[in-house]
């Protein structure tokens, strides 16, 4: 089961957002029960990212995290989703 932290400023507003369009592509994808995702602040994302496969932030990645990044603002905005969206599936996969 893959850990994924899913951040923004306090943990609710665009990470729900991105949450939802990452669980769609994810279980589009076949990946369906392969994962866990977990929203918080920006600033609880590094003890998140202690057991975590990958964080996705809608802000700045956090120093000290352990986890690979990804960030999530292509959601928002739409440019350059589809390299974000592979990225993920490929950590995912791994």
């Amino acid at each position: 089961m893959k850990k994924i932290v899913l951040a923004c400023g306090s943990g609710i507003a665009t990470s729900t957002a991105v949450a939802q369009k990452v669980s769609t592509l994810l279980d589009e994808k076949g990946f369906k029960g392969q994962y866990h995702i977990v929203q918080c602040a920006i600033a609880e994302a590094a003890s998140q990212c202690a057991d975590a496969d990958l964080l996705i932030a809608t802000t700045v990645a956090p120093a000290g995290i352990t986890c690979e990044f990804v960030s999530g603002l292509p959601f928002l905005t739409g440019m350059g989703l589809a390299d974000t969206q592979q990225k993920i599936l490929d950590i995912v996969s791994k």
